[in-house]
């Protein structure tokens, strides 16, 4: 029986065409969305935009608001930091009470205050 070099070549390509066919890109992995940055974090830039959104509204976080703390300003914000409270209320460790009450900030804005917290909290 004699097998010509056409047909070998033509099911060797079509083998190698198949097995690359089955290969599937997950396109979360690819192209993530969820891009958090992490390299210039402040006070002003950062950590305040993120307090304004989701603490320092009409009721909690603000002056005369039922929230511990005044969060409109660096120093209300800074004195909580001081006494341990922001990390575990916003990560819902512990005991409670968990912040927001509605549910989690994004796991980058937690990110964010805790990279800012490591840093000293720093008045930027």
């Amino acid at each position: 029986m004699r097998i010509r070099f056409g047909t070998i070549f033509l099911g060797a390509t079509l083998v190698a065409t198949l097995f690359n066919g089955c290969y599937y890109d997950v396109e979360s992995d690819l192209y993530p969305s969820g891009f958090c940055d992490t390299s210039a974090i402040s006070f002003t830039a950062t950590v305040q935009p993120i307090l304004q959104s989701n603490c320092a509204v009409l009721g909690c976080h603000v002056a005369g608001g039922q929230g511990t703390g005044d969060f409109t300003t660096y120093a209300g914000f800074k004195a909580q930091v001081d006494n341990g409270a922001v990390l575990p209320a916003i990560k819902y460790e512990g005991n409670g009470p968990f912040m927001p009450p509605g549910g989690m900030l994004e796991p980058c804005a937690i990110k964010q205050i805790e990279l800012w917290i490591q840093a000293g909290a720093p008045n930027n």
